[in-house]
């Protein structure tokens, strides 16, 4: 089972982006929440602030519904807590981009590391000047975020306002946080070992165990060498809570997903408990781990899954096979390549390779810049799958995109950013800065090294 850690998911939940997950270190106390306190405002924009509501400069409203009693204002780094709503009122109705009650839990906060304000009006400037106990409403229009570069939701206009309700639960300084998370912790490795000895008691089952507080019994161990890091494990598996109820399975049809489970061992893509415990087991082993909630999502929920849950997974080990180094593959490939053309290409740490036939003029490209391009795509043996030069495709004329935000593949983002505008050149791109093992429809297999030649037409800002 993958890990998605909550505060990654509340970040790309809130489609706006402004309640980025970080985390880095300590910070200062504020004083606590007053009138006084809160940024000067000008004429100019209380002017514009609806009724009952406040503006800052930046162009953020605001609304204090109730003084809390903390007396800590949240700093960059700082850890806080929250119950968080934020829609767009429309006409007839209300349109919820994201409800932490319900898309998480009812009685518990979400919390996340404060990091600065990204543009002006960010709603993170309105939860820096509260503190625990706070409740306000923040709005912003539609407009600001877009003139900010923020990427907006289809059915948004100009005209409307984004409205973030927001109960401030707690503050944190990193320090603190990572103390009262280590504390939890301890005391939850405690509860969930007597827990388990409980079942194991009961049950009658008698259970290797790890130094980690992993369990885990066998039912057939396998053949051959037990597996290794990084390698590639085929896993049937079924997931249940200890009172036996399943949550997750690739053999029961009732989960929707009866393929193999393919995971590379040790690489933190799976939970603690799957990366230690498959690493004990050999091909054709089957056997039962007993995960404590440490080794599994520890205080985050997961739906299905609640907060600190011990988790039993019976699994099967299918296949065992060594990873292919795909970018050393890769390289190899194209060394050869350039040995049988006679290309002097030079190399970024990345691995991409280029050449430049035409020097352009000016600066080179940057992020964020707009930039225009004619291209022709070709696989490694020269056939061609794209070209906005080429009648063929259907598409010939100038390719703008703006570069550095991953509106195109890595291997462009970062090769155009060599060039100037009037550049012509060459990029040999391998196979993970391209399309990877996923290939692109019919005409890009899955890990091709792809070979573009590219023409800059233009800089803009």
């Amino acid at each position: 089972m993958k890990r998605t850690p909550k505060t990654a998911l509340l970040s790309s939940m809130v489609a706006i982006g402004v309640l980025a997950a970080a985390t880095s270190a300590t910070a200062q106390d504020k004083k606590a929440t007053d009138k006084k306190a809160a940024p000067k405002e000008s004429s100019a924009t209380k002017a514009k602030a609806a009724p009952g509501f406040k503006m800052l400069p930046s162009g953020l409203s605001y609304k204090i519904i109730q003084h809390g009693t903390g007396t800590k204002k949240p700093m960059a780094t700082d850890h806080i807590e929250m119950f968080i709503h934020v829609h767009v009122p429309v006409p007839g109705g209300d349109s919820t981009i994201f409800d932490s009650r319900k898309m998480f839990s009812a009685t518990k906060p979400v919390s996340f590391a404060i990091t600065p304000p990204k543009f002006k009006g960010d709603p993170i400037e309105g939860f820096m000047m509260m503190v625990a106990g706070d409740s306000a409403v923040f709005t912003l229009p539609i407009d600001s975020m877009k003139k900010a570069g923020n990427q907006l939701l289809p059915w948004m206009t100009d005209d409307m306002k984004i409205e973030y309700d927001v109960v401030m639960v707690s503050v944190k300084t990193d320090a603190e946080e990572k103390k009262d998370n280590e504390e939890r912790a301890a005391k939850q490795i405690s509860i969930d070992d007597k827990i388990l000895q409980e079942y194991f008691t009961k049950h009658g089952i008698k259970p290797l165990k790890t130094a980690s507080g992993l369990y885990y019994t066998l039912a057939n161990p396998g053949t051959g060498d037990k597996v290794k890091f990084g390698q590639k494990v085929s896993v049937n598996y079924t997931g249940k809570f200890m009172d036996g109820k399943p949550f997750d399975s690739n053999t029961d049809s009732n989960f929707h997903h009866l393929q193999s489970f393919d995971v590379e061992v040790g690489k933190g893509r799976v939970i603690k408990g799957w990366d230690e415990g498959l690493m004990l087991l050999k091909k054709g082993a089957k056997a039962t781990f007993y995960i404590p909630s440490n080794l599994a999502y520890g205080a985050q929920e997961r739906n299905p899954i609640p907060a600190n849950s011990i988790l039993v997974f019976d699994v099967e080990i299918t296949d065992v096979q060594d990873v292919v180094d795909q970018a050393t593959t890769d390289d190899k490939l194209l060394q050869a390549y350039f040995a049988k053309n006679s290309i002097k290409a030079s190399k970024t740490p990345s691995g991409l390779y280029y050449t430049i036939s035409k020097q352009g003029t000016g600066p080179t490209a940057k992020p964020g810049k707009k930039v225009t391009m004619n291209y022709t795509g070709k696989t490694m043996d020269g056939k061609t799958f794209d070209s906005n030069q080429d009648p063929k495709f259907n598409h010939v004329q100038p390719f703008p995109f703006v570069l550095g935000q991953g509106q195109v593949i890595k291997g462009w983002d970062e090769g155009i950013q060599l060039l100037q505008k009037g550049s012509k050149g060459t990029l040999f791109i391998p196979s993970g800065m391209g399309y990877g093992p996923s290939g692109m429809g019919g005409a890009i297999p899955p890990n091709a090294v792809l070979i573009f030649d590219v023409e800059v037409l233009d800089i803009e800002n």
